[in-house]
């Protein structure tokens, strides 16, 4: 990484920055302040995270099976779990930490311990341990104790071990500082778009931040259950404490990277696995509409086609595509699977158009992106107490993860956040519909017929269409195609690699991205070389947090 790279953008905004510091100083208009305000500068950290996870999950998102290629019968590269070298293409998370964020973020810490603003401190300490979270769970071995050395050019890498360590500590600083704020003057409100500068809910997203850096640990000798139980109970208490990110949609640069205005997902449709989990396939053991469930109509879009038992529901799968094209014609023409913005629709609906109501679940150019939610640190808490063995507390956690996620699709985000969109379609689940979901065959009625199954698979629903890392996470972690001992089947049942996977794999699943090819594999390219990195199937290397 070229530190040119990592000074710039003192004020970033969604799609970059339009100035630093060093230029700053030589200046001398009044127009143009130096120091800029804290509060300036905070609400385009918030804005800057979008740009990096949306971004890259158009490919992350076929790893893990969220969406697939619609057209492409001769096997997408990303379908393939594939890698496109010398492209910047799955850049966008690194650019985030060490570009749009990074720097800016030491600038708000280092100026509000100054000026005594320890709100803004502690939530862009928060802040920081979240991006170096992302940037490790994707990449792996990552810059982290150089990262941001001034006067620096080649930049060494830390183990992923040490950059976890690092980002426990982060969140411990980021706690200790929103304490200290909390007995003074709060100032983070007038900036803070998200939760309004309500510090108990940002220390809860950083104990969130804790739950997901130790339960990533399952594989580790030294995981400990207790202590992830004890960092979800003082995270997220309910939806309303959801950290999610609005967009105003008034120009392209402030719309939804994913709804129909930017026009980002017309080749995209979903997984037949996410399409099994919703019509009842996966979960109840037969795709009967007496057993689909009720989110199916509010996260997936229908085909036209209504005759094949789960309301026209189609996925496709992994390099294959849909083998229906969109030069089919007659009865079939019916039956294609739908794009992600409406049923019935084959076309983007209002392409570079803001149409109201256009699009649907978070595919609507003002419906927000989560970032963390209550569904998936009680999941989380879920998973910890069955390993721990403890089946009441998992079984409470399992179940209040279902519900709170259907609560995620009915929340009243408009009345919220600023003008944002409802994500329901047409009208919010209702409790007829929610509790005969419980009651039916997709969800376990006790504890001890509760499995690892269950849990991770119903998470996989909640975190469907934004939580794309953590999902890839929690793949690996059970390295795709573990067996649940208690099944004896895949713990991600009917989850199914690509049949042929991309040349350079070597027929092996892809495990992290590589680094951004225009810093690093440019800049950057002797530290690679030490462990793997220029390596044509470096991206299928097991991650540290995967591993014994």
């Amino acid at each position: 990484m070229k530190n040119k790279l990592i000074i710039l953008g003192m004020i970033a905004t969604l799609f970059g920055g339009t100035g630093c510091k060093k230029f700053l100083n030589i200046n001398s208009d009044p127009d143009t302040p130096q120091e800029p305000a804290v509060s300036s500068v905070f609400p385009a950290m918030l804005a800057g995270i979008p740009r990096g996870v949306q971004y890259d999950s158009r490919y992350l998102g076929k790893y893990t099976q969220n969406w697939l290629t619609y057209g492409n019968a001769n096997g997408d590269t990303h379908d393939r779990h594939g890698y496109v070298f010398g492209s910047d293409n799955m850049g966008d998370i690194w650019r985030q930490v060490y570009y749009g964020l990074g720097k800016n973020l030491d600038y708000i810490i280092e100026k509000g311990i100054k000026t005594n603003q320890l709100d803004y401190v502690g939530a862009s300490y928060a802040l920081k341990a979240f991006m170096f979270q992302h940037a490790t769970d994707y990449h792996g071995e990552i810059i982290f104790s150089e990262a941001f050395k001034e006067d620096t050019y080649y930049f060494k890498y830390d183990t992923q071990d040490k950059v976890y360590a690092g980002i426990d500590s982060l969140c411990r600083i980021a706690i200790n500082y929103l304490d200290q704020a909390m007995l003074g003057t709060n100032t983070l409100s007038i900036s803070d778009f998200t939760y309004k500068g309500d510090l108990s809910k940002w220390k809860k997203f950083t104990y969130g931040l804790l739950a997901r850096n130790w339960n990533n640990l399952s594989n580790k000798s030294f995981y400990n259950p207790d202590s992830v139980i004890s960092f979800a109970n003082q995270s997220l208490a309910s939806v309303d404490d959801d950290f999610a990110i609005p967009f105003d949609a008034t120009k392209n640069d402030d719309a939804n990277f994913y709804g129909p205005y930017r026009n980002n997902l017309t080749l995209f449709r979903p997984s037949n696995f996410v399409v099994k989990l919703l019509d009842g396939t996966t979960l109840a053991g037969a795709q009967t509409y007496a057993n689909r469930d009720p989110r199916i109509a509010h996260m997936l879009s229908a085909s036209q086609d209504t005759t094949n038992g789960n309301g026209g529901y189609r996925g496709v799968d992994p390099g294959i595509g849909d083998p229906l094209s969109a030069t089919t014609t007659g009865v079939n023409a019916r039956k294609r699977s739908a794009v992600l913005w409406g049923d019935s629709l084959y076309a983007n609906p209002s392409a570079a158009s803001f149409t109201a109501n256009a699009g649907k679940y978070l595919f609507k150019d003002k419906a927000v992106m989560p970032i963390m939610t209550y569904a998936e640190i009680q999941f989380i808490k879920a998973e910890a107490a069955f390993r721990k063995g403890d089946k009441p507390t998992a079984y409470t956690a399992y179940r209040n993860g279902i519900n709170g996620h259907f609560d995620f699709i009915n929340r009243n985000y408009p009345s919220l956040y600023r003008s944002g969109a409802v994500i329901y379609n047409g009208a919010a689940i209702s409790t007829a519909q929610r509790n005969a979901y419980l009651a039916s065959a997709n969800v376990k009625q006790d504890p001890a017929t509760l499995t690892l199954t269950d849990i991770m698979l119903q998470k996989y629903i909640a975190l469907w269409g934004w939580g794309w890392v953590e999902t890839w996470t929690d793949l690996r972690r059970y390295h795709y195609t573990d067996i649940d001992p208690a099944t004896t089947m895949q713990v991600y049942k009917n989850f199914t690699l690509p049949a042929s996977f991309f040349p350079d794999n070597l027929n092996k699943p892809a495990y992290r991205v590589r680094p951004r090819y225009n810093s690093e594999y440019v800049w950057n390219l002797d530290e690679l070389k030490r462990f793997g990195g220029d390596k044509a199937d470096y991206h299928t290397y097991k991650m540290w947090f995967s591993e014994p």
